[in-house]
C-alpha cells in the first residue's frame, strides 16, 4: 500500500522471493501481529540508499517508503547508512520531508550528519 513496514524475522524459511528478486516475509506472514514491529520499538536503524553526501543526505530510489518510515522513528534512535565511498557525493538535493542520516559509514570513512534536528 506504498507503506514500508517492519517484519521480525526469526527463520530464513519465513521468506519468499518478490518483486525484482528481492526475499520479503511470506503473504501469509505479514498479516501476523506478532511479526509487525513499530519503528518506535528500535535503538539502532540501519538505512539503505544508493547516494549519500557527509552532510548524511541521501537518496534511494525515490518513492520515499524510508522517509516516511523514519519520520515515525523516536529522535534518539541513530539512523546510520551503510555505503561504499563511491556512493558520496558534494551534495545530495534533499526536500523539506527527506531524512538526513546521522552517520554514514564507508570502508574509508565515518561522516557525521546533521541527523533530523537541523
Amino acid at each position: 500500500d506504498g507503506e514500508l513496514e517492519l517484519f521480525h524475522l526469526e527463520s530464513m524459511d519465513e521468506l519468499e522471493i518478490g518483486m525484482y528478486k528481492i526475499l520479503e516475509p511470506r503473504a501469509e506472514l505479514r498479516g501476523v501481529e506478532s511479526k509487525q514491529v513499530d519503528v518506535k520499538a528500535l535503538d539502532l536503524i540501519l538505512v539503505p540508499g544508493v547516494a549519500f553526501d557527509a552532510r548524511g543526505g541521501r537518496t534511494g530510489h525515490g518513492k520515499g517508503y524510508y522517509d516516511k518510515l523514519l519520520e515515525n522513528a523516536r529522535l534518539e534512535t541513530p539512523l546510520v547508512s551503510l555505503a561504499f565511498e563511491c556512493q558520496m557525493f558534494d551534495e545530495i538535493p534533499m526536500q523539506d520531508h527527506d531524512i538526513f542520516m546521522d552517520k554514514v559509514v564507508t570502508e574509508s570513512s565515518v561522516y557525521d550528519g546533521i541527523g533530523r534536528e537541523h
